[in-house]
């Protein structure tokens, strides 16, 4: 038993022996292994919280492309089975850029009439009519929700008046409608009888008319609260031929 103790306890002696004694951790052992440790700690940190940010942003386009997909699918279905667009107003093609966008308050408004031929006139129920609106609501972060409103008097139709939203993120909406361009005065072979005293410019060229409804929509990604001077995410210009198919003409 001494021998053995001697053994595990013995230390270098006067030969220049190598002790078996079990060595101790140092300090400075101890805060390099910390160091390292908090390094490693904090680049996965930075790692982790940066592909979470990376991956909040990528919902968040999605979900403006998809308030973009909504919106248009459902003011497009409704300009081209509308009859006119009552509000707003038309404008002249040079007063265009000069229109504001807006962002609350009514946006448009679609008007639509179909016969309905179970019923014999003079019966005021012969002609069937659908009122549509669209509006904006301000949110509490700042955007603003569209909605649609309808009231319809629609045969098969059992809601004959309700209201749904449609879309939200929205930053401003501008609709319009312009003038027909003015008219020249054909050459002299239009003053005969069979010719026409005035010619207008190809429509599809053109692009004016109360018939050609035109939309620019600009959307932010839903979130935290954000500058109102910063860009928008996603900004859209088209437009709508009513009782027509899409059109990309712009004046």
């Amino acid at each position: 038993m001494v021998a053995i103790i001697k053994k595990v306890y013995s230390s270098t002696d006067a030969d220049g022996r190598r002790s078996n004694r079990r060595r101790a951790v140092t300090l400075v052992e101890v805060m390099i292994a910390t160091g390292l440790f908090i390094l490693f700690m904090l680049a996965a940190y930075r790692l982790f919280f940066a592909e979470v940010k990376s991956i909040k942003t990528a919902l968040e386009h999605i979900g403006v492309n998809e308030s973009a997909r909504r919106l248009f699918a459902h003011l497009g279905n409704d300009i081209r089975n509308s009859n006119w667009l009552d509000f707003p107003q038309q404008t002249n093609r040079q007063t265009v850029e000069a229109l504001m966008p807006i962002n609350e308050g009514q946006v448009c408004v679609l008007r639509r009439q179909i016969f309905d031929f179970s019923i014999k006139p003079p019966d005021p129920n012969f002609l069937r009519e659908e009122i549509i609106e669209y509006f904006l609501k301000k949110a509490e972060d700042g955007t603003s929700d569209l909605y649609r409103r309808v009231k319809t008097d629609m045969p098969n139709v059992a809601q004959k008046q309700y209201e749904r939203k449609v879309c939200d993120g929205v930053r401003d909406i501008l609709i319009y409608t312009t003038n027909r361009k003015p008219v020249s005065i054909s050459g002299a072979a239009s003053i005969l009888p069979t010719k026409n005293l005035y010619s207008f410019e190809p429509y599809d060229l053109d692009g004016s008319g109360p018939y050609l409804v035109h939309a620019r929509v600009s959307l932010i990604r839903k979130g935290e609260e954000r500058d109102p001077s910063d860009p928008p995410a996603f900004t859209v210009r088209t437009c709508f031929n009513v009782r027509g198919k899409l059109n990309g003409v712009h004046p």
